[in-house]
């Protein structure tokens, strides 16, 4: 009997031991490697792509992240400026814009392929639009075509790789901000046929209708824009404001209210809401300069700072955020 019971925890034991030995063996640190890849390789990351340096029309692009450098990638199929860069689906989408002709040409970048390739254009050579992603879809309206301003709205049909028109904005709108935020999304500011407005107007796309919203309290064109927490944020721009100032709007009291102001005055920048706070990105300084600077803004202080300037100074470019998988 006593051997019996021997024979038991001996074998017991020999078992545990051979389990620690399977756990504590290299596999584990392989999968702490792999997983150490992982997490470096799905780190968001900010793309600023193509742009107008004031001498010419770019197609670079370049990404960075708080843990890195500005770091180039692959370039667009053609150089753009004024266009509209989104993230949708995991890609990059590169929206019409202008490079000494007006273009309503689309391409889109695959981080798995590390390419660009055209997709379907757009109905319309759009140039001075803004596009957002909503409801998994992705919109795009207002703009010019050097003869034309445009109240028009189009949307992105990916199952057909088509483009169809959406209900239009009730005015013409150029330089506008177009911004999806909590079910909605928001056509604000910029210069219709005449002059630069602060009116914004609120898109519901179940009833596939426009809104009248609460003004800004300047009037804005080629400003930043930026849905970030639970508001709307936008800054700087051509109007009645400074080129510094920031306002935000909240939807639950259909309010603007004015915060700090950045510290350079900015227009054609890209506003970017990316590792909690805010980033304005280079942009045309009043005195007619293209910037490379760069400020992130600190909601919870309520103030800016200056951190890591762009690749090189660049205004009416494309930027978005996307995660690499």
């Amino acid at each position: 009997m006593f051997n019996n019971y021997y024979f038991i925890f001996l074998t017991a034991v020999i078992y545990i031991i051979n389990c620690n030995n399977f756990i504590n063996t290299t596999p584990i640190n392989n999968n702490s490697q792999q997983n150490n890849q992982s997490i470096d390789f799905s780190d968001s990351y900010i793309h600023v792509c193509g742009g107008w340096d004031g001498s010419n029309y770019h197609s670079e692009c370049y990404r960075y992240n708080t843990h890195t450098t500005w770091q180039s990638m692959p370039s667009l199929t053609l150089p753009r400026d004024d266009y509209s860069l989104v993230t949708y689906d995991k890609k990059l989408f590169a929206i019409g814009g202008y490079n000494g002709n007006y273009l309503n040409s689309v391409e889109s970048y695959d981080t798995q392929t590390n390419q660009w390739k055209p997709i379907a254009s757009m109905n319309i050579l759009r140039h001075y639009h803004d596009a957002a992603v909503l409801d998994n879809t992705i919109y795009v309206c207002g703009g010019e075509n050097g003869n034309n301003v445009f109240k028009s709205c189009e949307y992105y049909y990916k199952a057909i790789d088509e483009w169809h028109f959406a209900t239009a904005m009730s005015m013409e709108r150029r330089g506008l901000a177009l911004v999806a935020h909590e079910g909605y999304m928001y056509a604000i500011g910029g210069k219709n046929l005449n002059e630069y407005t602060n009116t914004m107007e609120r898109y519901d796309t179940v009833k596939q209708q426009w809104q009248p919203m609460s003004n800004m309290k300047y009037t804005r064109g080629y400003f930043g824009s930026a849905s970030f927490l639970d508001k709307i944020y936008v800054c700087g721009g051509w109007g009645t404001s400074d080129w510094k100032s920031c306002e935000t709007y909240d939807p639950l009291t259909n309010q603007w209210t004015q915060i700090a102001s950045m510290l350079l005055d900015r227009s054609d920048f890209k506003l970017i809401a990316f590792d909690d706070k805010l980033y304005a990105l280079g942009g045309l300084t009043m005195g007619g300069q293209q910037t490379d600077t760069v400020e992130i803004y600190d909601y919870k202080a309520n103030q800016w700072s200056y951190t890591t300037s762009l690749p090189k100074p660049l205004e009416m470019f494309g930027a978005s955020v996307i995660t690499y998988l």
